[in-house]
């Protein structure tokens, strides 16, 4: 049965949270998405769909819900966000980092640095966006940029035979030295040993299937 949410409530002309979407601080990865679809569900919540940085639940949000769920994230080290204007320029930037990252084309063909292309799509300066993306997100651009580039390495290391060089080049890395001192920054592994192990998963999930 859905929730019919009282005229009293703070809450009731908030469009968003009438349709059940949340917008989430922390989200950064997809561990984060399992930790917070998990800690919602436990609380009795019905999550529709769970992406990075906003979660759409089945029901309509009332104060006390909100409350609740401030409380479950808040023991994950996740928090809602406030502020429409705020959040409309986190996610604007975020929309775009991820659409750039999940492209298939080479990266390396763009002649525009990510940020250069971040503040033309925005229409501000780089400044702004960033220290709002910080301030909404709890790490900086730069590194939820760099994290999502690392990702992409990731995707050609496992679904690719090229080499780190090609893969470098293809990335938008300088060269295969910063990609593998970047990569074992975030992932406390080389670009070798990540493609080995991966592919030794990958045999194994093949032959258990």
């Amino acid at each position: 049965m859905t929730k019919v949410v009282q005229p009293e409530d703070q809450y009731a002309g908030n469009s968003e949270y009438q349709s059940g979407l949340l917008r989430i601080r922390g989200m950064v990865c997809a561990r984060c998405i399992d930790a917070v679809k998990n800690e919602l569900t436990l609380a009795g919540f019905d999550v529709l769909d769970a992406q990075l940085g906003q979660v759409t639940l089945h029901d309509p949000l009332s104060s006390n819900d909100l409350d609740r769920i401030q409380s479950v994230l808040s023991k994950q080290g996740f928090s809602l966000l406030e502020g429409q204007q705020k959040v409309s320029i986190h996610q604007r930037t975020k929309t775009f980092v991820d659409a750039y990252f999940a492209q298939a084309v080479d990266l390396s063909e763009s002649k525009m640095r990510v940020s250069t292309q971040i503040q033309n799509a925005l229409g501000l300066d780089y400044d702004t966006i960033s220290g709002q993306f910080t301030k909404t997100e709890g790490i900086t651009l730069e590194r939820y940029i760099i994290l999502r580039r690392i990702d992409k390495v990731k995707e050609w290391l496992v679904y690719s035979d090229e080499s780190l060089t090609e893969i470098a080049h293809r990335t938008g890395y300088s060269s295969v030295q910063h990609l593998s001192s970047q990569f074992r920054q975030q992932t406390g592994l080389t670009p070798s040993y990540f493609r080995q192990v991966r592919q030794q998963k990958k045999a194994v999930q093949q032959g258990t299937e």
